[in-house]
């Protein structure tokens, strides 16, 4: 579905930002790549060509040899950008309407051939190599709207970072029992203190991989059901508190049409929305639980029985200090022993979040609310933008000819991600 080049109501480019603001830039429909990512970066990708110019540069020329070099090879960029727009019809000088596989190939190829031009075998291909990876992160960044998801993500940081008292006030007897037994268990701290660096890291990874796996195999229905819930009058009342509120009854009773389900990039896009949500809250969970077993640590756990316990396992001690007239001892295998147990509580937290009634509603709904009201507002803003679409020209297309939207909310969308 496309929407007129002059946009009848302001509603739908609120309810753009709106999504935007949620970190869910890709619910708004018509977001394309080839439109809306590098169009949008010809600027940035033709100033990192230029800049790939110096390649043509060779320390054993003489200074004015490299000069020409430079200007040779600027012409040569200059020149290939001015005979694409010629071939295609354009004035010389114009940016591109949008932008293909013919300018992001020329992206890729022409810095390399002016380093290749002036003997740079090596450099070429390293720049090629470059622009092929930059190309690729431009893509996923902008494409999957990573930079509103992170602004997002920020605020959802900050937000979670505040309430982060009861958070783990709420989090932490449920898994107080779990931990603590594990804490003043003689085989948790050899097995912790004896790991390498590398190999905590490791293990610390495998647990959040592992998560991670959990997560994304429970999402897809998460998803599905939230859709389903907001069926009928479940939009409505998902409206509430958002810009279409007092809109979306009469919107959605004029809408006999099912929604289109989501795309592969709008599952993504919710499936990182939720995702992200529950990793703040395993991270501050975890984190709270390393805190808390190094002081106990310090304070509980004396020299002593650190020694008998370890046995012939070396332990660096980084701090020390007295404390009521006992000396107590900041060592590396009291870190890895809290940091393997942060782990654990980590792990343990979020697969019960998901699928333990109690977590579930004392963590886990606040998230899936969100989300199930983005979706709902999702329906009410397809079937305000279907018959906003029903005044266009025929064909739909928009009036530069690209089928791009030209509302304010849509560029906004485009521009942030």
């Amino acid at each position: 579905m496309t929407r007129p080049p002059e946009d009848p109501d302001p509603l739908l480019a609120g309810t753009e930002r709106w999504f935007l603001h949620r970190g869910l830039p890709h619910l708004i429909e018509d977001y394309r790549a080839r439109e809306d990512v590098f169009t949008r970066g010809v600027g940035v990708l033709s100033l990192v060509a230029l800049v790939e110019v110096v390649n043509a540069v060779r320390l054993e020329w003489r200074w004015w040899q490299n000069a020409l070099a430079l200007v040779g090879g600027a012409a040569l960029l200059v020149g290939s950008f001015v005979a694409v727009n010629l071939l295609r019809g354009r004035p010389a000088g114009q940016a591109p309407d949008d932008v293909g596989a013919v300018e992001l190939g020329l992206f890729v190829v022409l810095p390399a051939l002016v380093a290749a031009a002036f003997g740079q075998v090596g450099s070429a291909l390293v720049t090629a190599a470059a622009n092929l990876v930059l190309l690729v992160v431009v893509y996923v960044v902008a494409g999957y709207g990573l930079i509103p998801m992170t602004r997002w993500a920020l605020g959802q940081t900050a937000g979670a970072v505040g309430a982060v008292g009861g958070l783990v006030g709420r989090a932490l007897p449920l898994l107080f029992a779990l931990t603590i037994f594990l804490f003043v268990n003689t085989e948790a701290w050899q097995v912790a203190a004896a790991l390498p660096i590398a190999l905590f890291v490791a293990t610390g990874a495998l647990f959040v991989v592992v998560g991670l796996l959990f997560l994304t195999t429970r999402l897809p229905t998460e998803v599905h059901v939230l859709d389903r819930e907001v069926g009928g009058d479940g939009a409505v009342a998902a409206c509430v508190g958002t810009p279409l509120e007092g809109r979306a009854e009469a919107v959605l009773a004029g809408s006999e049409a099912e929604p289109p389900p989501l795309s592969r990039r709008q599952r993504v896009n919710v499936y990182l929305v939720l995702l992200f949500a529950q990793a703040v809250q395993v991270v501050l969970v975890a984190g709270a639980v390393f805190a808390f077993f190094v002081v106990f640590g310090l304070v509980a756990i004396r020299p002593v029985v650190v020694e008998a316990w370890l046995g012939d396992i070396p332990t660096d001690v980084l701090l020390s200090a007295d404390l009521l007239g006992h000396r107590v001892e900041l060592t590396t295998a009291l870190l890895h022993v809290s940091g393997f147990l942060a782990f654990v509580a980590g792990f343990s937290f979020t697969v019960a979040m998901v699928s333990d009634a109690t977590y579930r509603e004392e963590f886990f709904a606040d998230v899936v609310a969100e989300v199930r009201q983005a979706l709902g507002v999702r329906r009410a803003y397809l079937a305000l933008r279907a018959g906003a679409g029903a005044g266009a020209a025929p064909g739909g297309a928009a009036a530069d000819g690209t089928g791009v939207p030209g509302a304010p909310g849509v560029s906004g969308a485009a521009d942030g991600g």
